[in-house]
């Protein structure tokens, strides 16, 4: 069979796959040029603009080899590279940015900077870039691992994957003063966990949480909770085996207030199976601090297989995710899991459209997902890809915890119309309308958590998470 004989039947299976499901699922953009992407697993961030903000690692690059910041519409148009690194000033930027309440994006590179151990970094929406902290590979860590988050208190958390005398460390950068502290490290000896696999988020009961890919009672990983003053407080060891083992994509706290995550390997144990024996990965919950599986991959060719990227709650109360193989032609999956454990297989990837989900997706206030594969496309230098499940548009809210008298920060589109905000029904009686995507809102006396919702011209909008006010 010749090669574009090939590439029409992939594509038709690609279209009834798409079908059969009753989503679409389609190309917004095939990394190539200046854009080369090869090996990314990229998250998206929406900015104040309604545009995807996103890194490239560089690979394949001859314009850019070690990565880039840049932009780019929801509909593919308007790409522009804002920032490219340069090695001394970073170098494989991780995962995804995060958007700060600043307006500014937050994020990490693996390696570059004086020690070759990594850099945390903030870059403005024109691309204005700066070297925030360079890590040294000492105490303080080397090799951050995603991007960090902004915290309650104002504050920024991540994680590093080594660091001297610990096998993974825990940072805090206050914008306030520029001061970069290490508050907790993983033990040495590996008890509580070895190569913190990815970014640590922070839950409603203001812990943070982590997960570690190795370590731990079985050396089949862990996760691990601690305060943001750095005191631990648990970690749990996976059992290996049908209970999962090497933890990979960052936790996510759904609606419930639990934690979902997945496991790279483990869940079904079947000798000479689609994944070598070794089990395809589990979806795993944990609920009051108990642990239990939620899914077991059965890899290709009817399921996913190395489910390691994270998750995002759709506004249609289901949890969205990829994985790296398994499907059709064991280029990975898109699935969509409940938080009781119903599974449904969404898309089998193939060439032509990209191939492998690293990375977790987002929704955009348009109500689509988005993602980035991490090899084929149009190019074969990887995509970014938009997964439709017919869902209506909301607001976001750029973060989620707020206090009476401040204002909250939000998301959406069609803004310019907007004549009400409220927050758990209480009208906010001061917001601020920037334009058609960015709007902000003072939260009002008496206010208690709950959704936003904004009144426009053409209906109302609800964000898709509850606003948690803090005392």
């Amino acid at each position: 069979m010749n090669n574009s004989c090939r590439i029409a039947i992939l594509s038709l299976l690609s279209l009834l796959t798409t079908m059969s499901h009753s989503q679409t699922v389609r190309q917004v953009f095939g990394f190539s040029g200046a854009f080369a992407s090869a090996e990314d697993s990229a998250t998206p961030a929406q900015g104040r603009d309604g545009r995807l903000y996103l890194t490239t690692n560089g690979s394949g690059s001859t314009q850019n080899p070690d990565g880039t910041v840049f932009r780019i519409d929801a509909n593919g148009a308007d790409a522009a590279v804002l920032f490219s690194f340069s090695g001394t000033n970073g170098y494989l930027p991780t995962l995804a940015m995060t958007l700060g309440i600043d307006g500014d994006y937050y994020g990490t590179t693996l390696v570059g900077g004086a020690a070759n151990s990594g850099v945390l970094f903030k870059v403005a929406p024109t691309g204005t870039y700066t070297a925030l902290y360079e890590f040294s590979g000492g105490t303080d860590g080397a090799f951050p691992i995603g991007s960090p988050v902004q915290a309650a208190d104002g504050n920024w958390y991540g994680a590093t994957a080594l660091g001297t005398g610990s096998t993974g460390t825990i940072y805090k950068y206050v914008p306030a003063t520029g001061t970069f502290t290490t508050i907790f490290s993983l033990n040495a000896d590996g008890s509580q966990g070895s190569g913190i696999s990815a970014q640590i988020i922070q839950a409603s009961d203001n812990s943070l949480y982590g997960t570690a890919s190795t370590g731990g009672a079985n050396n089949c990983g862990t996760i691990f909770r601690l305060t943001t003053a750095g005191v631990l407080l648990h970690v749990y060891s996976f059992p290996c085996g049908g209970g999962g083992f090497y933890p990979a994509g960052p936790l996510y706290e759904a609606a419930d207030g639990s934690l979902y995550g997945t496991t790279e390997g483990g869940g079904n144990i079947t000798k000479g199976g689609p994944c070598n024996g070794n089990g395809c990965g589990t979806v795993f919950k944990v609920s009051n601090g108990v642990v239990s599986i939620l899914y077991r991959f059965a890899g290709k060719p009817n399921d996913g297989a190395a489910p390691v990227a994270g998750f995002v709650l759709g506004t249609d109360g289901n949890l969205y995710a990829g994985t790296a193989l398994g499907g059709s032609s064991n280029r990975g999956t898109l699935y969509q899991i409940s938080a009781t454990g119903q599974y449904k297989l969404l898309y089998s990837f193939v060439d032509t459209l990209g191939s492998g989900a690293y990375g977790a997706l987002i929704q955009h206030t348009n109500g689509k997902f988005y993602g980035t594969a991490y090899w084929g496309g149009q190019y074969n230098e990887g995509s970014l890809y938009s997964l439709d499940m017919g869902l209506s548009p909301f607001i976001a809210l750029v973060r989620y915890t707020g206090y009476v008298g401040r204002s909250v920060q939000i998301l959406g589109q069609g803004l310019k119309g907007a004549t009400a905000v409220t927050v758990n029904g209480v009208p906010a009686t001061s917001f601020k309308i920037v334009s058609d995507f960015y709007m902000t809102a003072v939260i009002p006396a008496g206010a208690t958590s709950g959704p936003v919702v904004v009144t426009t011209s053409t209906g109302t909008l609800t964000s898709n998470h509850n606003l948690r006010i803090v005392k």
